[in-house]
Protein backbone atom coordinates (compact mmCIF):
# COMPACT_ATOMS: atom_id res chain seq x y z
CA UNK A 1 0.00 0.00 0.00
CA UNK A 2 1.40 3.41 -1.02
CA UNK A 3 2.15 5.89 1.74
CA UNK A 4 -0.31 8.81 1.83
CA UNK A 5 1.64 11.96 0.94
CA UNK A 6 -0.64 13.99 3.21
CA UNK A 7 -1.77 17.50 2.43
CA UNK A 8 -0.06 19.27 -0.44
CA UNK A 9 2.21 22.19 0.23
CA UNK A 10 3.24 24.66 -2.38
CA UNK A 11 4.04 28.09 -3.60
CA UNK A 12 2.74 30.33 -6.33
CA UNK A 13 5.13 30.75 -9.25
CA UNK A 14 4.00 34.22 -10.23
CA UNK A 15 5.88 34.35 -13.57
CA UNK A 16 4.02 31.21 -14.69
CA UNK A 17 0.69 31.89 -13.02
CA UNK A 18 0.79 28.38 -11.57
CA UNK A 19 1.33 26.70 -8.22
CA UNK A 20 4.20 24.33 -7.62
CA UNK A 21 2.78 21.63 -5.36
CA UNK A 22 5.39 19.69 -3.41
CA UNK A 23 5.17 16.34 -1.67
CA UNK A 24 7.68 16.20 1.15
CA UNK A 25 8.55 14.44 4.36
CA UNK A 26 10.83 16.61 6.46
CA UNK A 27 13.64 17.79 4.19
CA UNK A 28 13.01 15.08 1.56
CA UNK A 29 11.05 15.84 -1.63
CA UNK A 30 9.31 12.85 -3.19
CA UNK A 31 7.17 14.58 -5.79
CA UNK A 32 6.13 17.85 -7.33
CA UNK A 33 3.68 19.04 -9.95
CA UNK A 34 2.42 22.26 -11.47
CA UNK A 35 -1.23 23.11 -10.91
CA UNK A 36 -3.80 25.86 -11.31
CA UNK A 37 -5.27 24.73 -7.98
CA UNK A 38 -3.79 26.19 -4.78
CA UNK A 39 -2.12 23.89 -2.25
CA UNK A 40 -3.67 22.87 1.05
CA UNK A 41 -0.81 24.70 2.80
CA UNK A 42 1.83 27.22 1.79
CA UNK A 43 5.41 25.98 2.09
CA UNK A 44 7.38 27.53 4.95
CA UNK A 45 9.12 30.75 3.89
CA UNK A 46 12.58 29.16 4.06
CA UNK A 47 11.49 26.38 1.67
CA UNK A 48 9.85 28.84 -0.70
CA UNK A 49 12.96 31.03 -0.86
CA UNK A 50 15.28 28.06 -1.31
CA UNK A 51 13.17 26.56 -4.12
CA UNK A 52 13.03 29.88 -5.97
CA UNK A 53 16.78 30.37 -5.62
CA UNK A 54 17.38 26.84 -6.91
CA UNK A 55 14.97 27.14 -9.83
CA UNK A 56 15.81 30.64 -11.04
CA UNK A 57 19.18 31.26 -9.45
CA UNK A 58 20.76 27.88 -10.12
CA UNK A 59 21.75 27.33 -6.49
CA UNK A 60 22.24 23.72 -5.36
CA UNK A 61 19.25 22.07 -3.74
CA UNK A 62 19.49 22.02 0.05
CA UNK A 63 16.96 19.17 0.09
CA UNK A 64 17.18 15.44 -0.45
CA UNK A 65 15.28 14.09 -3.45
CA UNK A 66 13.53 10.74 -3.26
CA UNK A 67 14.23 9.03 -6.58
CA UNK A 68 13.89 5.53 -5.15
CA UNK A 69 11.12 4.49 -7.56
CA UNK A 70 13.32 5.00 -10.61
CA UNK A 71 15.86 2.82 -12.38
CA UNK A 72 19.57 3.63 -12.03
CA UNK A 73 19.59 5.01 -15.60
CA UNK A 74 16.57 7.24 -14.92
CA UNK A 75 18.23 8.59 -11.77
CA UNK A 76 21.46 9.19 -13.69
CA UNK A 77 19.59 11.17 -16.38
CA UNK A 78 17.68 13.27 -13.83
CA UNK A 79 20.82 14.07 -11.86
CA UNK A 80 22.64 15.08 -15.07
CA UNK A 81 19.70 17.30 -15.97
CA UNK A 82 20.11 19.18 -12.69
CA UNK A 83 23.51 20.38 -13.93
CA UNK A 84 21.87 22.42 -16.72
CA UNK A 85 21.84 26.03 -15.52
CA UNK A 86 18.73 28.24 -15.60
CA UNK A 87 18.45 30.05 -18.91
CA UNK A 88 20.35 27.28 -20.72
CA UNK A 89 19.28 24.12 -22.51
CA UNK A 90 20.85 20.87 -23.69
CA UNK A 91 19.57 18.44 -26.28
CA UNK A 92 18.56 14.87 -25.46
CA UNK A 93 21.63 13.74 -27.42
CA UNK A 94 23.94 16.06 -25.45
CA UNK A 95 22.65 14.66 -22.17
CA UNK A 96 23.21 11.13 -23.49
CA UNK A 97 26.78 12.03 -24.46
CA UNK A 98 27.46 13.62 -21.06
CA UNK A 99 26.46 10.28 -19.55
CA UNK A 100 28.88 8.46 -21.83
CA UNK A 101 26.01 6.90 -23.78
CA UNK A 102 26.06 8.44 -27.26
CA UNK A 103 23.05 7.33 -29.26
CA UNK A 104 20.81 7.07 -26.17
CA UNK A 105 18.83 10.28 -26.85
CA UNK A 106 15.48 8.42 -26.95
CA UNK A 107 16.26 6.65 -23.68
CA UNK A 108 17.07 10.05 -22.12
CA UNK A 109 13.65 11.31 -23.27
CA UNK A 110 12.00 8.25 -21.76
CA UNK A 111 13.75 8.82 -18.44
CA UNK A 112 12.73 12.49 -18.41
CA UNK A 113 9.06 11.53 -18.98
CA UNK A 114 9.24 9.73 -15.62
CA UNK A 115 10.56 12.75 -13.70
CA UNK A 116 8.57 12.76 -10.42
CA UNK A 117 9.83 16.23 -9.44
CA UNK A 118 9.42 18.59 -12.44
CA UNK A 119 10.73 22.16 -12.27
CA UNK A 120 12.89 21.21 -9.26
CA UNK A 121 14.56 18.63 -11.50
CA UNK A 122 14.52 20.80 -14.64
CA UNK A 123 13.64 18.30 -17.37
CA UNK A 124 12.14 21.24 -19.29
CA UNK A 125 15.72 22.39 -20.03
CA UNK A 126 16.29 19.36 -22.27
CA UNK A 127 15.19 20.00 -25.84
CA UNK A 128 15.16 18.25 -29.17
CA UNK A 129 17.82 18.92 -31.79
CA UNK A 130 15.19 20.47 -34.11
CA UNK A 131 12.44 21.62 -31.74
CA UNK A 132 11.55 21.89 -28.06
CA UNK A 133 10.80 18.20 -27.73
CA UNK A 134 8.12 16.93 -25.38
CA UNK A 135 6.93 17.88 -21.92
CA UNK A 136 4.23 16.06 -19.93
CA UNK A 137 2.33 19.24 -18.92
CA UNK A 138 2.53 20.48 -22.53
CA UNK A 139 5.05 22.06 -24.89
CA UNK A 140 3.49 25.53 -24.50
CA UNK A 141 4.22 25.40 -20.77
CA UNK A 142 7.76 24.20 -21.48
CA UNK A 143 8.25 27.22 -23.73
CA UNK A 144 6.89 29.57 -21.04
CA UNK A 145 9.13 28.10 -18.33
CA UNK A 146 12.20 28.46 -20.55
CA UNK A 147 11.26 32.07 -21.38
CA UNK A 148 10.87 32.90 -17.68
CA UNK A 149 14.23 31.31 -16.92
CA UNK A 150 15.97 33.22 -19.70
CA UNK A 151 14.52 36.48 -18.40
CA UNK A 152 15.08 35.85 -14.67
CA UNK A 153 18.40 33.99 -14.66
CA UNK A 154 21.26 35.79 -12.91
CA UNK A 155 22.77 38.37 -15.23
CA UNK A 156 19.90 38.06 -17.73
CA UNK A 157 17.20 40.28 -16.28
CA UNK A 158 15.07 40.55 -13.17
CA UNK A 159 15.45 37.77 -10.63
CA UNK A 160 12.35 36.86 -8.59
CA UNK A 161 13.03 35.75 -5.04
Amino acid sequence: MAEDPGPTEGLFLEPLGLYLLVERRGDRISGARLSTEPPDDILPAWWKGALLRCWLGGEPLPFELDLSGLTPFQREVLLATMAIRPGETATYGEVAERLGRPGAARAVGGALRRNPIPVIIPCHRVVGSRDLGGYNPGVDLKRRILEVERWTSPGKGHFFG
